[in-house]
């Protein structure tokens, strides 16, 4: 199974928290906000301040465009 991270960032001033999973940066938010896909075929959830303690991933190669 591939590995996945958190990072922290800061962009334009601002914390930004991306999801790498299997190499590639699949998803990012930014604070108070909701998670934005940055690769198709895949769904980040979880992290929400007050929510859940978690972060889960999905994959759906249905979902995902061809390379």
């Amino acid at each position: 199974m591939p590995e996945g991270k958190l990072e922290l960032v800061e962009e334009n001033g601002e914390p930004v928290v991306y999801v790498e999973f299997a190499g590639k940066r699949i998803a990012k938010r930014f604070a108070g906000q909701g998670w934005i896909m940055l690769e198709t075929g895949y769904r980040v959830y979880g992290g929400e301040p007050g929510g859940h303690d978690s972060i889960s991933v999905e994959y759906d190669g249905n979902d995902a465009q061809p390379q």
